[in-house]
């Protein structure tokens, strides 16, 4: 149980109004809200005020019905190409189950968009739910409690300890009054309100005003109403969640991608019908001939199995994510985190433990040291003066996180054994304008010792004697000096310092605040939250993975900077930039130049999200409060701490770290480019393959005019089958390059089928086709086979060389061909096993034979499918290694940072949105995989 505080010295409240304009002034500004602030607003003009300014929430945004919302996502390119392959299947080729297959591809993506598509709103209701449910108002003379929703302009509420703040108000009465503003500003620790305080332009610099949404932790007030629903602070954060939610890089790329398949597959659709028609004529069968060759094509140019290859890579992802802490809200972002070029992290419970600790103490004659190591008489009266002046408790930890900080320094039986030892007679509170506590209390000797903690400058101003291992001695000028210089050093370190004084009492003291005199100076205590123990290992393993790291906090700009040089990403003096200088000065021309932000409003944080984005870089933001969501949302990466995270932040943001650790989220960004890697992987694989059915189409169709259809319908759908499932599952969820940390991003922009890719892959699809035909050639004119026994030889050479080219695309760029790491992947190698086998059944087993158009096949033929199968995977594999001797060493994956745009962009120097002009266009990327 907590001892009774002694009332205020002064006996009375502190009183004051606001201007107009804003500025203080007692009782001028209740006077220009038409209110008396004793009296409040009559219950007649608060309904009149109540239908002129609307209720005092935050209402949700406008959303169109369910169905024309799915119908959006149904619209999308990849989802229409694949209906469209759909009715093929279903309606030309009379494939009902392939036509099921592909359309249950559809629903799935659709569905999971579909469920993500609500998190907007989601966080604007968590924002609704924050707000207090119910208000305390002063109204016509009497106090009421009425529903938060109700509150009007002009509306006089009461604040008591507890209370969550239900819309901005002006202070016009303040006792004792701290409000918990983290949420809004970052700040950690109670900020102390008083309506006489000036008043600044950033959040945390009006200590007159208290914010919708905020807590108050300690004291009482009264304040006037100046803004309601959107018009708070809080209701600005709502509106700018309203914004479009940007495409990832990841959805980009898919679209992109998927539109150029859809191009080719067009163009040459159309190419091959045209020339079927014109070789078998206009006529009825010619025409149906020429039209199932055509859209068996589109169908096999297109990889229906790329969208559900991606999904699986990325929930096979999450969940090694989540089992690191890691908790994805949306999937296609999993990706985007690879990408990013810089992180915004906050200070407190991100780069430290978000838990004060006492970390040193210093006492006359002795330097700063462990609290164990101080001199037993000082240390036994620094520990009571802790402990009983001191509001908070240890079990279960409560109140100022400061107080609790030297109740754990102490221990749990040390603050029971002095506690039950010792009779509190009175106490001071801590109070901003005395920035000291004091406590009278009577020890088992019966002797009446005063005890006081507080700022050290003011403490070390009101003690003449001083506690020192060999007794008590004078406090000279130079002990002063020595002191000073010490709490310089501790606050350099990052820590807040308390000094610890006592007095002995002739009897309780009739005036508490008149003893405070002559006291004697035990000890400084300096306490800091300390920095993780992993985090300047994860600010390097960014830095080597080129990501830019900033510190953004709402904290002290010396307790920033302490905490960022340790965490290694602050060297030297200089490098922090305080909110109250981006006010005056401006962003500066490249926002990463300065590691530390401190003091930092919620706009700008997003100034500097947005800054990050106008010069081409994929950010990463952390945040945990209401005053971030902006920034997740606004970022292509949000994230959010699960542990001290609000139900907005977690609701805005895109991935939730549970354990609140900068290196959970670098081993993030580590999965992150893997899965891309993977991706790429696939994308290589299945367009390779897929180009290479065409080649042998075209290439038929050129060479062998007297063949006709050189590819069944069938026989294209089943390769798709075969290559679409098993092998490409296993290319997606492909163990991640250990050296995947070890070059910069990849460029913001750059493609999964560039063009010069494309050329790759056209050349390796090349070598897949001139086995296939070339096997044909060698079976109908070498040995004299019919055309439909040729057919079916080059069909199986095709399937077996397109399984095959599997091992060729997980090779790394540059790597020599190893058995060993061709093999390592368990799946892949049981995928291309079951293809080969299924791929036997067609041709040895009778019922398949005759649906796929195959045919048995002789010992030599069985020859020849494993010398034409192996030749394309082998000549890939040869040009891999030559390169790499041809360049004396490995190249990595090119991952080359962003460079800033050409033109358009923030303004250097501004706050303000950013300015038009063309978007800067990404390098062109190296080559992919040799």
């Amino acid at each position: 149980m907590r001892p009774p505080s002694a009332p205020p010295p002064s006996g009375s409240p502190h009183r004051g109004g606001v201007d107009a304009d804003g500025g203080a002034g007692a009782g001028t500004g209740a006077a220009g809200l038409g209110v008396d602030p004793t009296v409040g607003l009559p219950e007649a003009e608060a309904t009149a005020r109540f239908l002129r300014h609307g209720p005092n929430e935050l209402p949700p945004p406008p959303r169109a019905p369910w169905p024309i919302r799915l119908l959006r996502l149904l619209a999308e390119p990849m989802s229409v190409l694949l209906i469209a392959a759909a009715a093929v299947d279903a309606f030309g080729l009379r494939e009902p189950a392939d036509a099921s297959a592909i359309l249950a591809i559809v629903v799935l993506n659709a569905a999971i968009a579909f469920l993500q598509e609500g998190k907007a709103a989601q966080a604007l209701e968590a924002l609704r739910r924050m707000e207090s449910p119910r208000a305390r108002v002063l109204r016509d003379g009497l106090v009421r409690e009425v529903p938060a929703r109700e509150l009007v302009p002009g509306d006089v509420v009461l604040l008591a300890p507890g209370d969550r703040v239900p819309a901005d108000l002006r202070l016009v009465e303040a006792t004792l009054l701290e409000v918990d503003e983290s949420l809004l500003t970052g700040e950690s620790l109670p900020v102390p309100k008083s309506p006489t305080a000036p008043e600044g332009a950033g959040l945390s610099e009006r200590p007159a005003t208290t914010f919708s949404g905020t807590v108050v932790t300690r004291g009482t007030g009264r304040g006037i109403v100046v803004a309601t629903g959107r018009s708070t602070e809080l209701g600005r954060i709502a509106e700018r969640l309203e914004t479009r939610e940007p495409m990832t890089p990841l959805q980009r790329e898919l679209r992109d991608l998927t539109l150029r398949l859809g191009t080719i597959a067009v163009v040459v659709a159309g190419g091959v019908f045209a020339l079927i028609a014109a070789r078998t004529g206009l006529s009825g069968e010619g025409l149906q001939r020429a039209f199932l060759a055509g859209v068996a094509l589109a169908v096999a140019a297109v990889p229906e199995g790329l969208a559900t290859v991606v999904t699986v890579a990325l929930a096979l992802g999450v969940r090694r994510m989540a089992a690191r802490g890691a908790i994805v809200r949306r999937l296609a972002a999993v990706e985007t985190l690879g990408a990013a070029t810089a992180i915004l992290t906050d200070k407190t419970g991100t780069l430290t433990e978000n838990r004060m600790r006492l970390e040193a103490a210093a006492a006359v004659g002795l330097p700063p040291g462990p609290f164990g190591a101080l001199p037993p008489e000082v240390r036994a009266a620094a520990e009571r003066a802790a402990v009983l002046c001191n509001d908070a408790e240890l079990d279960p930890p409560s109140g100022d996180p400061l107080d609790v900080a030297l109740l754990e320094a102490v221990g749990a039986e040390g603050v029971r054994g002095i506690r039950g030892t010792h009779a509190l007679l009175a106490t001071l509170p801590f109070e901003a304008e005395r920035r000291r506590m004091a406590a009278a209390v009577r020890g088992p000797d019966g002797a009446v010792t005063l005890l006081v903690k507080g700022a050290p400058e003011v403490v070390l101003d009101l003690c003449s004697r001083a506690a020192t291992a060999a007794g008590e001695a004078p406090l000279g000028p130079e002990e002063r000096l020595r002191l000073a210089r010490v709490v310089d050093e501790l606050a350099a370190a990052g820590m807040r310092t308390l000094a610890l004084a006592d007095r002995r009492l002739p009897g309780p003291p009739g005036d508490l605040e008149g003893a405070e005199r002559d006291l004697r100076f035990v000890a400084l205590v300096g306490l800091r939250d300390p920095v993780r123990p992993q985090a300047r290992a994860a600010v390097e393993e960014a830095r080597r993975a080129g990501i830019r790291v900033a510190m953004v906090t709402g904290d002290h700009a010396g307790t920033a900077a302490a905490i960022a040089r340790e965490v290694g990403l602050l060297e030297g003096e200089g490098g922090v930039r305080t909110g109250a200088e981006l006010r005056a000065e401006g962003l500066p021309e490249d926002p990463l130049a300065v590691p530390v932000y401190a003091r930092v409003d919620p706009d700008q944080k997003l100034a500097l999200v947005e800054a990050l984005q106008a010069r081409g870089h994929v950010v990463a933001v952390t945040g945990d409060g209401v005053n971030d969501a902006p920034a997740l949302r606004r970022a292509e990466i949000g994230v959010a701490m699960g542990r001290r995270g609000t139900d907005v932040a977690r609701e805005a943001a895109d991935l939730v770290i549970t354990d609140d650790d900068l290196a959970t989220i670098v081993h993030a960004v580590r999965e992150g480019r893997g899965i891309y890697d993977n991706i790429r992987k696939v994308v290589d694989y299945l367009v390779g393959g897929n180009l290479s059915e065409i080649a042998v189409v075209v290439g038929a169709l050129a060479l062998f005019p007297a063949l006709g259809v050189p590819l069944l319908p069938l026989q294209l759908l089943w390769i798709n089958l075969l290559t679409d499932g098993p092998p490409a599952i296993a290319l997606g969820v492909d163990a991640i390059d250990p050296r995947v940390m070890d070059g910069p991003p990849r460029p913001r922009g750059q493609q999964l089928l560039s063009g010069r890719r494309l050329l790759v892959l056209a050349r390796r699809a090349a070598l897949m086709a001139g086995a296939s035909l070339g096997a044909l050639a060698v079976a109908r004119f070498a040995w004299g086979e019919p055309w439909a026994h040729a057919r079916a030889l080059a069909f199986t050479v095709l399937v077996v060389a397109h399984l095959l080219y599997a091992f060729a695309v997980r090779r790394p760029p540059g790597d020599p061909p190893s058995l060993r790491r061709l093999t390592s992947n368990r799946w892949l190698l049981v995928g291309v096993a079951a293809g080969l086998a299924l791929q036997l059944g067609a041709i040895v087993w009778p019922p398949a034979r005759d649906v796929l158009g195959t045919a048995p096949l002789a010992p030599r033929e069985w020859g020849l499918v494993l010398v034409a199968g192996l030749f394309p995977i082998s000549l890939m594999l040869l040009e891999g290694a030559g390169r790499r001797r041809g360049r004396g060493s490995a190249r990595a994956p090119d991952r080359r940072g962003p460079r800033p745009p050409r033109a358009g962009g923030r303004r250097p120097g501004t706050l303000g949105p950013p300015e038009p002009g063309p978007p800067a266009g990404p390098r062109a990327p190296r080559a992919g995989h040799a």
